[in-house]
């Protein structure tokens, strides 16, 4: 399956006008609603194995304390107070109008991550998936800049988003975007099955509009930076030959300093920018440990015991 095709309807035109440009609308023929409805997200809840940190409460400008939502549970004589109380949920979202934030999703829901890692392979970058659950009328977050390009795949009902221009320089944060921003680049109500991008530092807010729930599904696609980069440099140049770790006269001391000078200037000489990138973009995307073989081929078939 072509998940990317799923999202961006022209991928050709859609990396030459709005890659890291421009936020645009795109409608494709099958979008991918079917990866985690409100249906399901609500079976989850009651099944009663959602926990945070995966699943937040979130206003505008605060976060609900995970103690109001999550009730103490004896598992195995030991007091866990982190799962989530489907009751405590809806009054929250009901009552308090608070959205249902659901994080991370791609590690814990096998079609989620269907879906990111088929991006990933396309994008050549990391994916990660965030589901936004908003009842009518009510903003989640604040106008802010997100560390990543967004595909915003709406769900169930409609959002009404804004999205601002990106940021002066390279200095940014992925906060809360505050000063003048102008008038916005585009202002759209996003139906479901449509996808909005966002790209990367661009400033942008979404409400829930209609009578409905709205719901969508945040494809973040991650961009090294610099704290990446360092880190694979530094990796990269301590890896190598073993020096003593306690050189115990000048002369080997020495012996060793010259070793591991040389060590360096031969590893950044066959280094180029555009390797370090891509080897920084690689290992972001391998962070999370990969499928293994199923249990049932890894024990065989062999006579049934009890157990």
């Amino acid at each position: 399956m072509d998940w990317l095709t799923r999202c961006v309807p022209e991928p050709e035109t859609f990396f030459a006008g709005h890659w890291r440009k421009e936020p645009v609308v795109l409608r494709p023929d099958s979008p991918p609603v079917d990866v985690l409805t409100v249906a399901e997200v609500d079976r989850l809840l009651d099944a009663g194995t959602l926990a945070t940190p995966y699943v937040q409460l979130v206003h505008e400008e605060s976060v609900v304390a995970p103690e109001r939502f999550c009730l103490p549970r004896v598992v195995l004589g030991e007091i866990v107070e982190r799962y989530v109380d489907a009751g405590s949920v809806r009054r929250i979202v009901a009552e308090e109008r608070a959205t249902l934030l659901l994080r991370y999703v791609d590690q814990w829901h096998a079609g989620v991550r269907d879906l990111t890692d088929g991006l990933a392979e396309r994008f050549a970058r990391q994916v990660e998936a965030f589901y936004f659950l908003t009842p009518p009328g009510t903003q989640g977050r604040p106008v802010h800049r997100d560390d990543a390009d967004i595909l915003a795949v709406q769900i169930h009902g409609a959002k009404r988003w804004r999205v601002y221009g990106g940021p002066a320089d390279g200095e940014w944060q992925p906060e809360r975007a505050a000063g003048d921003l102008g008038a916005p680049l585009l202002e759209t109500v996003l139906g479901e099955g449509e996808v909005l991008y966002v790209p990367r530092a661009f400033a942008h807010s979404a409400v829930a509009v209609g009578d409905t729930p709205s719901a969508h599904l945040s494809l973040t696609v991650r961009e090294a930076g610099t704290a990446q980069l360092y880190a694979l440099a530094r990796a990269l140049l301590l890896t190598g030959d073993e020096i003593a770790p306690r050189p115990n006269d000048d002369a080997s001391l020495h012996t060793a300093a010259s070793g591991l000078l040389a060590h360096f200037r031969a590893t950044l000489a066959e280094l180029t920018p555009g390797e370090l990138v891509e080897l920084a973009r690689e290992t972001m995307r391998t962070e999370r440990p990969s499928p293994g073989r199923p249990l049932s081929d890894l024990i065989g078939t062999g006579p049934t015991r009890g157990a």
